[in-house]
């Protein structure tokens, strides 16, 4: 790898964009729905929206399902599917790839993630719609079938989708240390950047800290960011399933683009200070 190359900085810096439009992205997605359903605003915060909803009796199943969470993990898992078409089937330019690569891996990480850990866990987003769902026990059941089913398969199929996304950027499959670049800024950098702040803000959670959520939950919701950890190995490790004909079509944008750098590190200091901790509504 040439020593010119500083794409590392530009890979940091759409990790960092992407994992702001996601993760606060998906409370925002909780507290519009909110919003829609007329529920009492308590606290947003970068983990977790606390509301009051009022009249849950008089809403239909469906209605229970959006608002009482599962609203967001369907957006992101639709807004996924559709960025990964979008890789597939358009031509974009280098930082674009990059960043949309990165972001369509934690938009389908929240959503499918959130489906597996509800399903199998019972636990997240879609433990509250169990428990609006309390007067339906054979509909809970059902959901956490589907949810479960979803959940494991959407996880195991982005194992590989992501390792398919990456020789869009290598050039020579056959060069380990090229796979690894890669591997690291495509993959790698997401899993570090996710894993680490979302246990930061879960430890300066208002929802911990009075109760509503344990350490152990948290470490659990962030389990979800594994399939980063896999399209890193698959691509840079292992070398799963190459393409017998390049995908090729770009390096890694190797010129750094400070603003970028600099504005996703401004949203990501805003996330820990101020949407950590939370902001309350009177």
């Amino acid at each position: 790898m040439k020593k010119k190359d500083k794409s590392i900085i530009n890979c940091l810096a759409t990790t960092m964009l992407a994992y702001f439009i996601t993760v606060p992205g998906h409370e925002l997605l909780h507290l519009l729905t909110h919003l829609i359903y007329g529920s009492k605003l308590v606290c947003y915060s970068a983990g977790a929206v606390e509301a009051y909803i009022t009249d849950m009796e008089s809403l239909s199943p469906f209605h229970r399902i959006m608002v009482a969470g599962g609203s967001a993990s369907i957006i992101n898992v639709i807004i996924g599917i559709t960025l990964a078409i979008m890789l597939v089937k358009t031509t974009l330019k280098p930082m674009t790839r990059l960043f949309l690569t990165q972001l369509m891996g934690m938009q389908a990480v929240q959503g499918i993630g959130y489906f597996m850990i509800g399903g199998l866990f019972g636990a997240g987003d879609w433990g509250n719609v169990y428990h609006a769902l309390s007067e339906y026990p054979g509909l809970v059941s059902a959901l956490r079938i589907v949810l479960s089913a979803l959940g494991i398969a959407g996880i195991l199929g982005l194992f590989f989708f992501l390792n398919y996304l990456s020789y869009y950027f290598i050039e020579d499959k056959d060069n380990k240390a090229e796979r690894m670049h890669v591997g690291f800024c495509l993959h790698l950098i997401p899993l570090m950047i996710g894993f680490s702040l979302g246990m930061v803000c879960s430890f300066i959670s208002p929802m911990v800290n009075t109760g509503a959520l344990n350490i152990g939950e948290c470490i659990l919701f962030n389990f979800m960011w594994i399939p980063f950890f896999w399209g890193f190995m698959f691509t840079g490790v292992m070398k799963t399933l190459p393409p017998k004909t390049s995908r090729f079509l770009y390096k890694l944008p190797p010129k750094p683009n400070w603003v970028l750098f600099a504005a996703g590190a401004i949203l990501i200091l805003i996330n820990i200070f101020v949407f950590g901790p939370g902001i309350w509504f009177s």
